[in-house]
């Protein structure tokens, strides 16, 4: 009895053997290598000043593709002059801004979604850039030092090619202006909605137009100063109804 016990724990320990043995020899699988995504995206930030020096940081960041680029602006309106304005203007001969996206921006920025905003600073601040981007190319024309060189304009084009732009008012109402790289579109909507907040009708994906923003802090801001300036109608309303009421 002994022996034919430790002959079948034998046979099953042989029949283990060859089965991992037989895992091992086979060849795996071939599978294509897929670059992993990246875990967040970095932002390049670019205090905007009227140098050289910030034509340099900015072409090096376009050159390397960093997939956002921020400049920061000391300016409550788009009145930065002819370096800014080349770039802009550089940017916005790379490509027509998607007339959907821009009527939905435009709704959005009149006042008519169902968020509750500061609608008065935004239809300021959207028609200031409409004017803006409707003029640029002159403006860089008559003050841009770098326009009327053909080789670096056409450089200069190339490299925001992949980029679209939002004008962003910072919580101190400056304005940031911001590049964001189409090869990472998947991200671009959570990571605007990090700065802005949920903007119901902006596009849903990435498109190379141009878009106007508040930051998420003055949005806030804006949504509770209009919460209590509507409680504080409400109240003496309520009052005078109960005043009413005892009366009778």
């Amino acid at each position: 009895m002994r022996t034919a016990r430790m002959r079948r724990i034998a046979r099953a320990v042989l029949g283990m053997a060859l089965l991992v043995a037989g895992g091992c020899l086979t060849a795996p699988k071939s599978r294509p290598y897929r670059e992993p995504p990246p875990s967040d995206i970095k932002t390049t930030r670019i205090d905007y000043v009227d140098t050289d020096a910030f034509d340099t940081l900015l072409e090096t960041a376009l050159t390397t593709q960093d997939p956002v680029i921020l400049i920061q602006t000391a300016h409550q309106k788009p009145d930065w002059g002819g370096r800014l304005n080349g770039w802009i203007a550089a940017w916005n001969l790379g490509g027509k801004v998607d007339a959907a996206s821009d009527r939905r921006t435009l709704r959005f920025q009149l006042g008519l979604s169902p968020v509750t905003v500061d609608a008065g600073s935004i239809r300021e601040f959207r028609l200031l850039v409409t004017d803006l981007m409707d003029r640029v190319e002159v403006l860089a024309r008559d003050s841009s030092a770098w326009w009327a060189e053909e080789r670096t304009r056409n450089r200069r084009l190339a490299l925001l090619k992949p980029y679209n732009i939002r004008f962003n008012l910072d919580g101190d109402k400056n304005i940031q202006i911001i590049f964001f790289n189409g090869r990472y579109s998947e991200y671009y909507r959570d990571f605007m909605q990090g700065i802005t907040g949920p903007e119901p009708d902006e596009p849903q994906g990435w498109v190379r137009g141009y878009t106007c923003s508040q930051c998420k802090a003055k949005r806030e801001a804006a949504s509770k100063d209009a919460a209590q300036s509507e409680l504080q109608g409400i109240v003496p309303a309520i009052r005078r109804m109960t005043r009413v009421d005892e009366q009778r």
